[in-house]
């Protein structure tokens, strides 16, 4: 009985001490602060997709839902030519034509293991509205329509059966009056005057049949009851398919009614993950608007493109970036990066710091163009034998060497680097420090002020060099100028980028 009872005190101390370690979030900005999640850090790159209603059209842009009721756009010349007057032919009519009969979802899945990312996912609803996932919440969804399948459902599932982690992206709190001509990108109220001026139109979207799609002010919709639904929809993902990662677009994320709608749902995020035993991470965008969604302190910063980000971030971030050119969803006619701008890309952001989440723009049936497949591939191929360099790294004292000014000037574009750039990162561990150069050199001969006698890099100097891929050790020589380093003869001089492996004589140096 005594032994009966000591179990018992013991088991109801784990339980107190439990409840004390662990406590719930708060949904306040202080409370929900917390430590990057690691394997994020280590991760560096991911890829998700833009793929919905509007890859139906596949014209100009994923914001065709919008421009084809604005009278004089490109989007309503080729809408009003090909499908008929917005008034006939709502952004509606195009749900039953996203039928995805081609999408295999265990095929892309293994397409994101072989480019070597370490999670994936979709955009679930963009600022149409239209949901990709099965849900309770609002029957504009894929399993509901269009292609009558959990299309995020099942690519979490064929994901996870390959080992990567998963991300959902929200774009859908701007969608309040979104759709409306006359009104921003970021939605938001407008004036009675427009109200009757839009309702007049004879445009399907102030339809009250139709207000849980299009939702605005000319359908008779409340914005209390869109925050409602806003909520309700991610917090519905986030029970059913429990995602790694959550990313937001930017919208009135800290503003009156919103803020503490916002703070609610995050911190139901938190408290969820903790009950699964996993550690989840929130990305933090910096919107047009130039200020982040949430405060800085909290989740992983995330900008655009690079757009507006800083050559040096103190905090740990991301940097979102389209596959093409245009669009970030599939339309026809545009072009694509090539494997060697987005490895170059993925270098120099590992080395600053930060990762690389990669989107992707698949066709409305679900096929991958060859285009974008053989960009991703080769990446994939180039990780395989060089992601020592890149996965689970952290910034040296340096981040590289090389002409910054042609990058920034084009807004952080990656498609002119050469042999003069390189970029530096260390092991997590500070055993060895890694130089990617992002060109072949001439006559094979790499040469990196940086890496001079006048850098400490150990007590010791250098004790040896490799290159990645084959571990093959190089010869070389350090001088007051350089750290010259010569190529094998046989190596391919069309690789994206050379990986050098570089083992200090003693401690690293990161100060």
């Amino acid at each position: 009985m005594r032994k009966s009872t000591g179990k018992m005190r013991l088991f109801l101390w784990l339980i107190i001490i439990s409840a004390v370690l662990i406590r719930p979030v708060e949904a306040t900005w202080e409370s929900l602060r917390h430590e990057p999640a690691e394997w994020l850090l280590d991760a560096k790159f991911g890829i998700y997709t833009h793929w919905g209603v509007y890859s139906v059209p596949a014209f100009q842009t994923e914001w065709y839902a919008k421009r084809m009721y604005e009278a004089g756009s490109k989007v309503n010349e080729h809408h009003t030519e090909k499908y008929g007057d917005p008034k006939q032919f709502g952004y509606r009519k195009f749900v039953p034509m996203f039928k995805a009969e081609k999408w295999e979802p265990a095929e892309w899945a293994q397409l994101m293991k072989a480019t070597g990312a370490k999670y994936s996912g979709m955009a679930v609803v963009h600022h149409d509205g239209f949901l990709l996932w099965d849900s309770d919440v609002s029957r504009w969804n894929a399993k509901n329509m269009g292609p009558k399948r959990d299309c995020y459902g099942e690519y979490v599932k064929a994901l996870r059966a390959e080992g990567l982690k998963t991300i959902a992206t929200f774009h859908h709190i701007r969608t309040f009056n979104w759709y409306l001509p006359g009104v921003g990108g970021m939605g938001g109220a407008i004036g009675p005057d427009l109200a009757e001026k839009i309702k007049s139109g004879g445009w399907d979207l102030t339809n009250p049949e139709y207000g849980d799609l299009y939702w605005n002010e000319p359908a008779g919709c409340r914005y209390e009851d869109f925050l409602a639904e806003w909520q309700a929809k991610v917090r519905e993902v986030i029970d059913k398919y429990r995602p790694d990662v959550l990313w937001f677009d930017g919208g009135s994320f800290r503003e009156g009614d919103s803020e503490q709608i916002v703070l609610n749902l995050l911190a139901y995020y938190q408290n969820r993950a903790a009950g699964w035993g996993k550690s989840v991470e929130v990305l933090n965008k910096l919107p047009v608007t130039g200020r982040f969604n949430f405060p800085a302190e909290y989740g992983i910063l995330t900008f655009e493109q690079g757009r507006d980000r800083l050559g040096r971030v103190e905090r740990p971030w991301i940097d979102d970036m389209k596959i093409s050119n245009r669009a970030w969803c599939y339309v026809e006619g545009q072009k694509y990066k090539s494997a060697n701008e987005i490895i170059d890309g993925l270098a120099d952001r590992v080395a600053r710091g930060g990762g690389l989440l990669l989107n992707f723009s698949p066709r409305a049936d679900g096929t991958v163009p060859k285009e974008q497949k053989a960009s991703m591939l080769a990446v994939g191929r180039w990780l395989k034998a060089n992601g020592e360099a890149i996965f689970a790294t952290r910034p040296w004292k340096v981040a590289g060497e090389g002409d910054e000014t042609k990058l920034r000037a084009r807004g952080w574009k990656f498609g002119d680097c050469d042999a003069s750039d390189v970029r530096f990162t260390r092991s997590k561990d500070g055993r060895f420090l890694y130089a990617i150069v992002l060109g072949y050199p001439k006559a094979g001969q790499v040469r990196i002020r940086t890496l001079g006698e006048q850098t400490v890099i150990s007590k010791g100097g250098i004790r040896r060099v490799t290159l990645l891929g084959g571990n093959r050790p190089l010869t070389w020589k350090r001088d007051a100028v350089a750290l010259q380093v010569e190529l094998p003869e046989c190596i391919d001089q069309n690789q994206l980028a050379y990986a050098l492996k570089i083992e200090p004589a003693g401690k690293l140096s990161c100060e």
